[in-house]
């Protein structure tokens, strides 16, 4: 049943359910950032280049816009702003447009995803366990219901992956294909520019494939593979690749390229552009400029960091949150999805480590090792930065369960493998533990503790959407374990 074509489509089903739930519920603006998306994406409407000249007018909330590397989310996304403009000024309309155009780009990640799943010689039945057990995560729905780029960034991520497995495939039949290496190269320079925090996985897709080029340099047939599959390609098609590849190549180093000959970071800090008075307009920036000021001396060390790292991770991928209208008010994660999660986490980690030498003689290994070298250096940049930002103020500052999001699928697909594996003697046993971690991550999990954790404040002021969110807290809140206890997890 698990491995049906009927399944694959329930989850779908299942995720766009939630994810339009959340964005018609969602008062805007939501947590995630939508405020400031979307006035960037307004910022862009008004101005057709990708490019300032110096801080756009009535900015200084947004930081530094005209150095930010993370903008071609917003700049794309004020192409249908400008169209929805044309036919309505309706603010609430507009949102939701919005909304639902980043809810597509979050759908179109989940069918990249599975297909990139596939590539590692999983069944069917795996994959689509593993985008279930993604999708009914609290922070998914959440995250693909709000005005963000990381919704754009997850199908880039996604795609990105299918093309490196595509250039392993190559080299494996002694070639290495010229045309796909310039798609990636085109593709990662822009995904980065999307959001800056694809740079380690551009930096793990590099490794990666230079290992397996240096594996390979002894049998690759260069002229007759490497030379003649650009060759064999018409003029036009060469013409607009490498087209493709330039413009690319310019807009990285207009903004990553230049931040880093001028401010040695690709993601300068907005005081070393903007003044310290401008910048104290920009929430997040004022928000850790105080933090230092105040900081109190003391050990801030990587063992306590860390600690408050996993669990705010964990919080913050299982809580709810509502938005600026009730000043980012937050509500703890519901009892079975957020402790099962701890639970089949754990057991997966120790069945990888048992089972990593099985794995990779069974499945695709390079596919694997892929999976493994983004999901770790991902996790380990996410680490160090948010580590750098404690040592600076003293706080465990921005962390966030959905900054894990474009790497998730490829760990819960690592980890539900390496458990099927352990397991695989023991069929009613892994049928019982499937059943387990389903039952506990959908009862109050998903969509549901959004819905069950909020009030009447975090919806729209619209009737029918705040009579359909209060039946629902009538109905499955009393039989939902935690439900009665807001505050739990939360310090």
């Amino acid at each position: 049943m698990l491995g049906g074509r009927r399944f694959w489509w329930f989850i779908i089903g299942l995720f766009l359910v939630q994810a339009a739930w959340i964005a018609l519920s969602g008062r805007y603006p939501m947590a995630f950032d939508e405020d400031f998306h979307l006035g960037i994406i307004r910022l862009y409407a008004h101005h057709l280049s990708p490019f300032w000249s110096n801080q756009p007018e009535n900015a200084d909330m947004f930081g530094a816009v005209a150095r930010d590397p993370s903008y071609l989310y917003q700049y794309l996304m004020s192409f249908p702003y400008r169209l929805i403009s044309l036919f309505t000024s309706n603010p609430t309309a507009t949102v939701l447009i919005l909304r639902g155009i980043s809810i597509g780009f979050f759908t179109t990640g989940l069918v990249l995803f599975r297909k990139l799943l596939l590539k590692a010689g999983v069944s069917r039945a795996i994959a689509h366990l593993s985008l279930l057990i993604f999708v009914l995560l609290p922070v998914t729905p959440l995250l693909a219901a709000q005005i963000n780029y990381d919704n754009l960034l997850l199908p880039l991520v996604a795609l990105t992956l299918l093309l490196v497995v595509r250039l392993n495939q190559m080299l494996e039949q002694k070639r290495l294909y010229l045309p796909d290496l310039a798609k990636l190269l085109t593709l990662c320079l822009l995904t980065s520019l999307v959001k800056y925090a694809f740079l380690p996985i551009f930096l793990a897709v590099v490794v990666f494939l230079t290992v397996r080029l240096w594996q390979k340099r002894h049998i690759i047939k260069w002229r007759s593979g490497t030379v003649t599959s650009w060759t064999s390609m018409s003029r036009y098609s060469q013409a607009g690749l490498l087209a493709a590849l330039i413009v690319a190549a310019g807009l990285f180093y207009q903004r990553v390229g230049i931040n880093f000959i001028r401010y040695h970071s690709p993601v300068p800090d907005c005081s070393k552009v903007l003044s310290v008075e401008q910048c104290g307009e920009y929430g997040p920036w004022i928000r850790d400029y105080n933090f230092e000021l105040n900081k109190v001396p003391g050990a801030h060390t990587p063992i306590t960091f860390t600690q408050e790292w996993f669990y705010g991770m964990w919080l913050r991928t299982f809580f709810a949150v509502s938005g600026l209208a009730t000043d980012f008010e937050s509500h703890g994660p519901l009892l079975l999805p957020s402790i099962a999660a701890i639970v089949f986490a754990a057991g997966g980690v120790l069945a990888l480590v048992l089972t990593v030498k099985q794995l990779l003689r069974r499945y695709q290994a390079p596919t694997l090792w892929l999976f493994a070298t983004v999901s770790l250096t991902y996790l380990a940049f996410i680490w160090v930065d948010e580590y750098s930002a404690y040592l600076h103020t003293g706080q465990p500052v921005a962390i966030n369960g959905r900054y894990l999001v474009p790497v998730l699928p490829l760990i819960i697909l690592l980890l539900t493998l390496a458990a099927h594996w352990l397991t695989r003697h023991w069929r009613k046993l892994q049928l019982s533990l499937v059943i387990i971690c389903i039952v506990c991550l959908a009862w109050g999990g998903g969509a549901l503790t959004f819905i069950l954790r909020s009030n009447d404040a975090w919806d729209w002021p619209n009737s029918t959407v705040r009579a359909a969110n209060d039946g629902v807290r009538k109905t499955l809140g009393p039989i939902t374990p935690g439900f009665s206890q807001p505050s739990i997890f939360l310090h």
